[in-house]
């Protein structure tokens, strides 16, 4: 009879634990961390304001983009600091909807 009880005591504690982890991971996984946006908000506030992110190690735009796993052209235009106007003029024949790892886009003008 302990065990059923006990059972009977834990099982909502349980639940409890797992609603709670579950929203941490999509707070997490949807932006709700603030520390992380506050960072980035000053460190782009310190110096120039451009994020190195956005430069190369020699300070030039890249030219090309290799696509990755989960991007999308809002995705690589932020990375890159290239406008999505800009790489689907520059890109004619791709598909924004169905972009390829591995996938070159191109980035600037020749």
């Amino acid at each position: 009879m302990d065990t059923t009880r006990l059972s009977r005591l834990l099982a909502p504690l349980a639940l409890l634990a797992c609603v709670l982890a579950v929203g941490a991971v999509a707070m997490t996984t949807l932006g709700g961390d603030e520390s992380a946006n506050q960072t980035a908000s000053s460190t782009k506030s310190k110096g120039t304001g451009t994020s190195t992110a956005k430069r190369t190690s020699t300070g030039k735009q890249r030219k090309t983009y290799v696509v990755k796993s989960g991007d999308s052209l809002s995705l690589i235009a932020e990375k890159t600091g290239v406008d999505v106007e800009v790489i689907v003029r520059l890109n004619p024949g791709v598909d924004p909807q169905s972009l390829r790892t591995g996938q070159k886009l191109k980035l600037a003008e020749s």
